[in-house]
Parts: C-alpha cells; sequence; structure tokens
C-alpha cells in the first residue's frame, strides 16, 4: 500500500519534471529570440532627443523669435502609488523647489494610473536643480517652448507653432522642415524596475539643430510701423488697418503689419480673420491710387504731356448713363494737376485716350492679376478684367480704382516700380539661411520681373506725387526737414453689390526722399468712422510713421533747415476735414438716369461782391474763383475780415484780402 503510493507520488513528480523541463526547452530555446527581444525592450530603452529649433533674426541679426530648452517634468505612478516614503520624498521636493504646496502632487499622482505630467514648461534654470532628485519613477522631458520677444508686434510676419513647437501659421509653417532640425535617439539600459543603469552613447545619435533664417525685416521698423498703425485705427475708429514698408529699389520688405493683431504664444484666442495676413489675402478697390499706375502708362506711350489742360467740368460729368464727380470743383486742370488733386474726371478724360487692349496690358505688366510671387504663404492674385469683359464704363472706373482688385503687396510693388526707375521687382522677406553650425548657407538677392515703364516717366512721376504732397491731397503727409512724394485714396466699398455710402478704404502710399527714394510706405484703414479720405486719415498716419523713422534711422538724407511752404492748401484740407459730413460727395457715385438734371441751368450770374463772412476758407476761395477775384489770405479757419464790402460792384482786377480766424 505504502510502496503503491510512493509509486504513485515518483510517477507524477517524474512527469511534472519533465513537463518544467519540456516548458523550459520551449522558453530558452524555442522561444529564444521571443523572450530574447521582450527582455531587451524592459531593458533597453530609446529616448527620443529633441532637436532644437532654429532661431529667425531681423536684417540687424537682433532675434526675433527663439527656443526656450524648458522640460516638463513626469511621474509614473504606478511605481510610487504604494511607496508613501518615495512618494512623500518627490512631493516634499517638488513643492519646496516651486514654492507650492506638496499634496498637489500627492493627489495628481494618486488619482493616475500611469504616467501623469506634474510640472509643465520648467525653465531649464529651474529643472537643473531637479538633476540631484533621484526617485524611481520620476523624469523628466524636454519640452521646449518658442519665444517671441516682440509678441503682436511680428505675428503676421512670423507666425506661430502649437504645443509641440510645430509650425502652424506665416513663417513658422513655411519653413517648419528646416526650422525642426533633426530629432536624435539616446539608448538607455535600464533595470527590473525601470532604473537607468547605463546610457549607450556609441549607439546614441544626437540632435541636429534646425537652421537660422534673417529675414529682410527691420526690428525698429516692424515696431514703429505696427504701433502707429494700430494708434491710427484708433483714432480713426476703423475696423481694421494693413501697413507695408519695402525698400523700392531692392524690392525688401521692412516691416509688414495687420492691425488688429494678436500674441503668438496665444493664437488659438483670436478669428481667422485676425491671424490672417490680410497684407497678402485681403484684396480691396483701390481709388484714387490708381491714377499714378494709368497716369504713368499714359506718359510713357507720349499720350499726353503733363501741362496738357483738361476740361474738368467744374466737378461733374457724364459718361455712358454714369455720373463722375470730383471732389474739388476745378473747372480746368493740367495733366499734372488731375493727380495733385485727384481728379476723377481728369483721369477718366485721360484714359479714354488709351486703347483697351494697351490698358489692360500695362496694368498687367505692373503686376495687377498676377501674384508678385513673395516668399510668403497665402498671396492672392486679386481681380484686373480682360478688354473683352469691359462695359461701355469699365475703364473709366477701372482708371480711378474701381472694377479692380488688389492686394495691398501688388500695390506697393507697383509703385515701387513707378519710383525706382520703372522696375518691377519680386518682393522679398528672407535674406540669408544659415546652417546648424551658424555658416551662410543660402544668400537671396533683388530679382528683377520687368521693365514697365522709363527711366524718364519714372522721374517725372516721382515729381508730380512729390506735388501730390506739396500741392494737393497729400498736404498732411508733409515733413517739416524731408520732401516726400505719395498718392492719397479713397474708395466706397462694395457691399451686397451696392458701393456703399458710409462704408470706404482710405489709403496713402508714400515715398521719401522724394528725389531719391529709400522707403516706400502703403497706410491702408478699412472703413473708418472718423475722416473718410486717404489724406484725412492714412496721410497722418504716414506722416507719423515717417517721422519717427527720420528720429531713428540717420542714414537717410534730410534737410537741416525746417522746408518753408505756403500753408493755403493745409488750410484748405484742415477745413475740408471740419466740413459737416452731410456735404461729402462720393467718388464713384455711379448715378441713375433720373440724376440727369443739370444743376447750371438758371444759374443767376452774380455782379456784386459776397459776404463771406463766417464762411470756411475752402468756400470763400471757391466763390472769389468762380467770380475771377484775385485774393490775398492771412491766417487759417473762417473769414472774419474782407477788404471788399459786401454788394460792391465786381470789378476786373479786384483784389480781395482775407483775414480768417480758427477760434471762430
Amino acid at each position: 500500500m505504502i510502496n503503491s503510493r510512493a509509486l504513485i507520488i515518483t510517477v507524477f513528480v517524474f512527469v511534472g519534471f519533465i513537463g518544467l523541463v519540456v516548458q523550459l526547452f520551449t522558453v530558452q530555446v524555442g522561444g529564444h529570440e521571443k523572450y530574447k527581444i521582450r527582455a531587451e525592450k524592459q531593458q533597453n530603452k530609446v529616448y527620443t532627443i529633441k532637436s532644437e529649433r532654429g532661431i529667425i533674426y531681423d536684417r540687424n541679426k537682433e532675434i526675433l523669435a527663439y527656443t526656450k530648452d524648458d522640460v516638463s517634468l513626469f511621474a509614473d505612478a504606478r511605481m510610487l502609488k504604494n511607496k508613501p516614503k518615495r512618494l512623500k520624498k518627490l512631493s516634499k521636493e517638488l513643492g519646496r523647489i516651486f514654492n507650492t504646496n506638496p499634496n498637489k502632487y500627492i493627489k495628481l499622482i494618486k488619482k493616475s494610473k500611469g504616467n501623469v505630467c506634474l510640472e509643465r514648461k520648467v525653465p531649464k534654470d529651474k529643472s537643473l536643480i531637479l538633476n540631484n532628485l533621484v526617485v524611481d519613477g520620476f523624469y523628466k522631458k524636454e519640452d521646449y517652448t518658442r519665444v517671441y520677444p516682440y509678441k503682436n508686434i511680428t505675428s503676421h510676419i512670423l507666425g506661430y507653432v502649437d504645443n509641440n513647437c510645430v509650425g502652424r501659421g506665416g513663417f513658422e509653417k513655411q519653413y517648419d522642415e528646416e526650422l525642426c532640425g533633426v530629432d536624435g535617439q539616446l539608448q538607455v539600459e535600464r533595470d527590473a524596475i525601470g532604473k537607468t543603469v547605463t546610457i549607450d552613447y556609441d549607439n546614441s545619435e544626437p540632435a541636429i539643430p534646425g537652421k537660422s533664417f534673417q529675414l529682410t525685416i527691420d526690428k525698429v521698423y516692424q515696431k514703429i510701423l505696427s504701433t502707429e498703425l494700430k494708434k491710427g485705427v484708433e483714432k480713426y475708429k476703423g475696423k481694421s488697418g494693413i501697413g507695408i514698408i519695402a525698400n523700392p529699389n531692392t524690392g525688401e520688405i521692412l516691416a509688414l503689419a495687420n492691425i488688429p493683431d494678436f500674441d503668438p504664444s496665444r493664437y488659438y484666442k483670436v478669428s481667422d480673420f485676425v491671424r490672417r495676413n490680410r497684407a497678402l489675402t485681403d484684396t480691396y478697390e483701390p481709388g484714387s491710387t490708381m491714377k499714378s499706375i494709368v497716369l504713368a502708362m499714359l506718359l510713357d506711350k507720349s499720350i499726353v504731356r503733363e501741362n496738357n489742360v483738361i476740361n474738368t467740368e467744374n466737378g461733374r460729368y457724364r459718361i455712358k448713363g454714369a455720373t463722375i464727380r470730383d471732389t474739388h470743383k476745378f473747372e480746368k486742370l493740367t495733366v499734372r494737376e488731375v493727380l495733385e488733386q485727384s481728379s476723377n474726371i481728369g483721369i477718366v478724360k485721360l484714359s479714354n485716350r488709351i486703347k483697351d487692349r494697351d490698358f489692360y496690358k500695362g496694368l498687367r505688366d505692373f503686376g495687377f492679376g498676377n501674384l508678385t510671387s513673395i516668399d510668403m504663404t497665402g498671396e492672392t492674385r486679386g481681380s484686373l478684367k480682360k478688354p473683352n469683359r469691359y462695359s461701355a464704363i469699365s475703364k473709366a472706373f477701372i482708371s480711378h480704382g474701381y472694377e479692380i482688385s488688389v492686394t495691398p503687396i501688388q500695390m506697393v510693388m507697383a509703385y515701387s516700380a513707378l519710383i525706382n526707375g520703372g522696375k518691377l521687382l519680386q518682393p522679398y522677406i528672407l535674406k540669408r539661411i544659415y546652417d546648424a553650425e551658424g555658416e551662410v548657407e543660402e544668400e537671396f538677392r533683388t530679382t528683377k520681373i520687368r521693365r514697365v515703364i522709363s527711366d524718364e516717366t519714372s522721374e517725372k512721376m516721382r515729381s508730380i506725387m512729390l506735388g501730390v504732397v506739396e500741392n494737393g491731397t497729400g498736404s498732411n503727409a508733409q515733413l517739416e526737414n524731408i520732401y516726400v512724394g505719395g498718392k492719397t485714396g479713397t474708395a466706397q466699398k462694395l457691399i451686397d453689390g451696392k458701393y456703399s455710402n458710409k462704408k470706404y478704404n482710405s489709403s496713402f502710399i508714400g515715398f521719401f526722399p522724394a528725389d531719391d527714394p529709400q522707403v516706400i510706405c502703403l497706410i491702408l484703414v478699412d472703413s473708418p468712422e472718423v475722416g473718410r479720405y486717404g489724406g484725412q486719415v492714412a496721410a497722418p498716419i504716414f506722416r507719423n510713421i515717417t517721422q519717427i523713422i527720420l528720429e531713428t534711422d540717420f542714414n537717410i538724407d534730410r534737410k537741416k533747415e525746417k522746408i518753408e511752404r505756403n500753408t493755403i492748401m493745409n488750410d484748405f484740407i484742415a477745413e475740408l476735414e471740419e466740413s459737416d459730413e452731410s456735404s461729402f460727395v462720393s467718388f464713384a457715385n455711379v448715378t441713375s438716369e433720373k440724376d440727369n438734371a443739370d444743376k447750371n441751368k438758371n444759374k443767376i450770374v452774380r455782379t456784386t461782391m459776397p459776404n463771406l463772412k463766417n464762411k470756411y476758407l475752402r468756400e470763400a476761395i471757391a466763390a472769389m474763383s468762380e467770380l475771377n477775384i484775385e485774393y490775398k489770405i492771412k491766417g487759417s479757419g473762417k473769414v472774419i475780415k474782407q477788404s471788399i464790402k459786401q454788394g460792391t460792384p465786381i470789378k476786373k482786377g479786384m483784389v480781395c484780402f482775407i483775414e480768417c480766424s480758427s477760434k471762430n
């Protein structure tokens, strides 16, 4: 009995032993590779070494964007939950370093079932203190932070990155791959509980930093443009604003701003409209700034001359069922004065002298309807009608900035061609690319697209646009010690298929010094509620920007003494700003056939001197010009005295002395 039991037990033990041997053989021999790989995975860990994102500089090597090598702190809750001493040590030390309650970390770890983040984006200097803190289950991970020292000021140029430091907008997105570099690998051997034993440097690969980029942007110009544009939009209560500063001789973009702007580190808090680089993406009807382009085409083909006289119809002209009106009423103007006084009627009549095909080709050559091919994303073409789509009034309206849509960057480059000798250039913002060692890898230079006008015509246009500022609608852009040239633009906005009488795009494109342009600047304000004309809104913003640039950049030539000027035109514009808004006459003003009545019918011919007292200076000038009375003016504002009394019979050769005061 005992022997049989012993035999049975022996058999079971033997069978069990045989089974164990078979299992060991299966594991150690049959499954050798499988379990070897599993063991290596447990013992050897490959960590990614994040590459450092490249730096972005301005033209003077000032840093516009860089990366902080922050770290985030993590814990493996499975290795700490049931280890109270280990958990207490970790939480106490973290609480001391970050000046917070240790219970915060204890709660985070106890609530988690796996890895949990204890602190995010810890600066490098603070993370170094943690090097001596060795607790199983606690580890650090690189978590870089992209820093934009000038925040909103450069937002539409640089764009932004997401939480993983991946470019999502602007320059950061466009050159993300080059900026990112190549991540490295770190081979680490761990023990059974996951603690690091050794690091295999031979099989590890270091990270390769991203390339760095130098832009054509001037940090000082950028700050001035962004700050003054924002002030201007707020002052004139505009919906938004766009500004571009460029070198007209090279195509380099020196500054670019959109208002409203945004903080790149909080890009997700603003709308797509705010994030969009509207200087490249959004189109608008340019209004009177198109007149300079049309006039240059006419002068270049010798179709007109500067001193040709145009009948400007006293401010009202009918063409093919539409009425064209001028803000300032003139009977006649020379070609030069048509641009200086921004006469719609004058430019409409002049544009009629050029053939449709040549008109279209000229505009196309200036870059309208085409991409400028700037090295930034999102640019749109705008809209330029082909001659076979022209209506009876298309050319007339295109000539003063309607029935055509352009982008701000197109307008800047077209005007650069007007003043740089006639060369249409490709705008660019990227100046140099540096490799990981800081050596120049690639350098970018000026690219000429085509010649659009002769150098002689360009010289004429510089002179005429100087006249716009000195004698015409751009007088609010004048500066004390430097001559500037430019052109104002005011365009009614097309809303729901109709031109609005309340919403306008007000713009000014100016350049300086006028005789040798080194800087060109466009200012565009959308829907200002205070003021409407480009000369009232955009020109003063341009003046403020230019004044501050001259105070900071002494490489630009200027006159040592204050420029002496005639103030009559300044007074004229100032009073226009003060006048009742109800008297405003639109630039386009497309009217119906019912508006055909001739206002000059039954007009009474005055033979005696009118009463000018309490009238604005502009009204007094208009009245005396109509009566062919010569005048001399003292002061500004409203008329308080007139040398020829009311009711005096008008005689040829009369001279009326007018005294004005702005205190009324």
